[in-house]
């Protein structure tokens, strides 16, 4: 049953008690009435269309998937610009938009593809449609992570309505009480199991429906607490793993991921506990991946500093491909270079700063000394302090 739909049900009760009783204010309790009868009906649509599957396109279940790409990294450091620039070669890629992340099922898949090709038909009034909705749903992100139903983005929606991401922050303050949350591959053998079901059957589902003779290129940035379950499903995985200076990444990540607080919570300094448990919700994927990495195949794995895919993103391209061995398609080439010289759509207006939510430069080098040695991000070699 875990391969049709998974539900770890003691977080999805414990955000309830949390939010509706024990920190219980009306703004809330409204938050988490809306986020429940969203989840439910997902839920409930999400069973229907797999259970379909089940009868209508039961091949999926044959679909292997070689050699996928996965970008990994913390949050905030460069995955974004990273995965949507690999996914301009769209002769070797596919990858997941939003929409197939919440809704993973061939039915719906198949549904959309229909509803699409009448759309062009009849002059785009759909996609007019979702645009606005994007602009109004999203309009809290733009300065943050640009996102949409349409949009190029991380598989994590896979994982929220499991209720196994440290992404249910967004709903709920009070990851102190979820620490099992951060890094997955620590979770009873049980709960991960039924984990590895679900997305493999989910990724499949994806694939037989939209990446038939072509590569999965995928990007997550909390699956770095997961590396061991992603390889169990797909032990040939190319892993790009993007590094940042902690000293920028921690405070960044905090401050995306507690942007709904404002609104759900704005009672919480942004030095309380709250806050500081997402900062250490980084450290620990930090840490986590630093001590695992060797687990990796050397060439099945590669490294890129954030400041190097900054400075000179199409290198970084090439050296990712000579790295996998994969050639660079001249189409591909071109489509970089026109969407790298052409002006600057976006650029971000936000700083951070450690102090604001009551984190130190000494504290995170104390934390982060062995990550930050390895990639050069200490100014001062503390190695006599750590």
């Amino acid at each position: 049953m875990s391969a049709i739909l998974y539900i770890h049900f003691k977080t999805f009760f414990k955000i309830i008690y949390l939010n509706c009783v024990k920190h219980f204010t009306w703004r809330s309790l409204l938050a988490t009435l809306v986020f429940v009868i969203v989840a439910v009906l997902v839920c409930i649509i999400l069973l229907v269309f797999r259970l379909l599957d089940e009868v209508l396109f039961f091949n999926y279940r044959k679909t292997k998937i070689e050699r996928p790409v996965f970008i990994v990294s913390n949050p905030r450091s460069g995955t974004t610009f990273m995965h949507r620039l690999l996914c301009m070669d769209e002769e070797r890629y596919v990858y997941m938009l939003l929409y197939h992340t919440i809704i993973p099922s061939v039915t719906f898949y198949k549904i959309v593809q229909l509803i699409s090709r009448l759309d062009h038909r009849i002059g785009h009034p759909f996609r007019r449609f979702f645009d606005w909705v994007d602009s109004w749903f999203f309009k809290g992100w733009e300065g943050i992570h640009p996102t949409g139903f349409n949009q190029s983005e991380e598989d994590e929606g896979l994982y929220i309505f499991s209720f196994l991401s440290v992404a249910i922050c967004l709903i709920c303050p009070y990851m102190q009480e979820f620490d099992y949350l951060t890094i997955i591959d620590d979770m009873p053998e049980r709960d991960r199991r039924n984990l590895r079901k679900y997305y493999r059957s989910s990724i499949q589902r994806f694939m037989y429906a939209e990446g038939q003779g072509k590569t999965l290129l995928n990007k997550n940035v909390i699956t770095t607490g997961r590396l061991n379950t992603i390889l169990d499903v797909f032990p040939d995985a190319h892993i790009v793993y993007l590094i940042r200076d902690p000293e920028s990444a921690v405070p960044s990540f905090i401050s995306m991921f507690s942007a709904s607080w404002k609104w759900i919570a704005p009672e919480l300094a942004e030095n309380s506990v709250e806050y500081r448990t997402l900062g250490q919700i980084a450290i620990d994927l930090y840490n986590y991946f630093h001590k695992n990495k060797n687990k990796f195949n050397a060439e099945n794995f590669y490294v890129v500093p954030y400041k190097n895919l900054t400075a000179n993103p199409i290198q970084v391209i090439e050296d990712v491909y000579a790295h996998f061995e994969m050639p660079m398609s001249e189409l591909f080439r071109v489509r970089l270079e026109t969407h790298l010289n052409a002006p600057e759509k976006y650029k971000s207006k936000h700083s951070y700063s450690l102090e604001k939510y009551g984190f130190s430069k000494e504290e995170i080098e104390e934390k982060l000394g062995e990550v930050m040695r390895e990639y050069g991000f200490l100014t001062v070699d503390r190695t006599s302090h750590i």
